[in-house]
């Protein structure tokens, strides 16, 4: 998470802040090779840790076993040098805590709770699950920062025989994307349209299966992974962008991205994007897993150009609000209340 973790110490630097960004958990590679790197990397934040004696120390994670497997370690190796030591979650297994099948998981992250001195989440739905999980811990709810690119034209008043809807994430299952082709199909049946999905992962080829299966091909767009001015170009010449993932994520990029771009959006209520989104003013929400709604959705946006209208001037207007410079106080204030308190572990 390079760019929000720059993004983030921008943010931190305007509120009076000295932030050092050290790169942590790299992706990339062979499984294999990221696991033979951790010692390494633990090695040297610490020594840099160690070297500049912060206040605080920020890991910017996620909350897997993955990620479990490389942050105790960095946890332990940090209790002696670090000031307070705080996660941000960046998406979290927080509901499958102390469900059956998931001991170790429950395990691993109350050993790692105990020796951090709070938790940064993206979402308050999360912020109650870690709550009742471990009372005595420290969660605060906050944004990710997102810096908007330059304007472009609105996709909602571009004229087009056929308008567009926007896929834009990695390819996994419950980020919907099955779900969204499925859509399509019935969505054609009522009205045109056109399906451009951006991004590669390991449903590509179930994608491509069936869209194929449904007689799409003359009608759905998969254009790879995207990133730099294609990927923004791609949100400006869309009409409308949907992401009804069902995933324990914070807060997808991609939701900020179709806002910078003044896109309508049509999603899940779930964890950042029920904190942040208004149904009606900012996305239409459906049910995750639900072909039928998500259509009648789409098609309630590409049939009302007014409702469009609005839906891009609210999502444009709300992105501000994620400008680094705006997000930055509430992590100041959750870094000094963590400061006040005692010392876990």
């Amino acid at each position: 998470m390079p760019k929000i973790s720059e993004l983030l110490a921008s943010g931190l630097r305007s509120a009076g802040c000295e932030v050092t960004v050290l790169p942590w958990g790299r992706r990339g590679g062979s499984t294999s090779a990221r696991v033979f790197q951790v010692p390494a990397d633990i090695r040297r934040v610490r020594q840099a840790v160690m070297k500049s004696r912060p206040d605080v120390v920020l890991v910017q994670t996620s909350h897997d076993l993955r990620a479990l497997a490389r942050d105790v370690p960095l946890a332990l190796a940090l209790r002696s040098p670090a000031g307070r030591l705080v996660l941000q979650l960046h998406g979290s297994h927080g509901h499958l805590l102390g469900r059956p099948g998931s001991a170790l998981l429950t395990r691993a992250t109350a050993f790692l709770l105990h020796r951090v001195d709070g938790v940064l989440l993206l979402a308050s739905e999360e912020m109650r699950t870690f709550e009742r999980f471990d009372p005595g811990g420290s969660f605060h709810v906050v944004a990710n920062p997102y810096l908007p690119a330059p304007p472009g034209v609105p996709a909602t008043v571009r004229e087009r025989d056929v308008p567009v809807i926007l896929f834009a994430s990695r390819l996994l299952l419950g980020k919907g994307v099955l779900d969204t082709v499925e859509a399509l199909a019935l969505l054609r049946e009522r009205t045109a349209a056109r399906l451009v999905i951006a991004g590669d992962g390991p449903a590509s080829t179930a994608v491509r299966g069936l869209v194929a299966e449904r007689g799409l091909s003359e009608h759905v767009d998969i254009v790879g992974h995207l990133s730099g001015e294609p990927l923004v170009e791609a949100f400006r010449t869309a009409d409308v962008f949907v992401l009804p993932t069902y995933l324990p994520e914070g807060f997808p990029t991609a939701i900020s991205d179709a806002m910078s771009a003044g896109l309508p959006i049509v999603t899940t209520s779930v964890r950042g994007i029920a904190d942040h989104l208004e149904e009606g003013k900012n996305a239409l929400f459906v049910p995750p897993q639900d072909a039928s709604a998500l259509a009648a959705a789409l098609e309630r946006l590409l049939t009302d150009a007014n409702l469009r209208r609005r839906m891009s001037a609210a999502n444009r207007e709300k992105i501000a609000e994620f400008a680094p410079e705006r997000v930055a106080p509430a992590y100041v204030q959750a870094l000094r209340e963590i400061l006040e308190r005692p010392r876990r572990g």
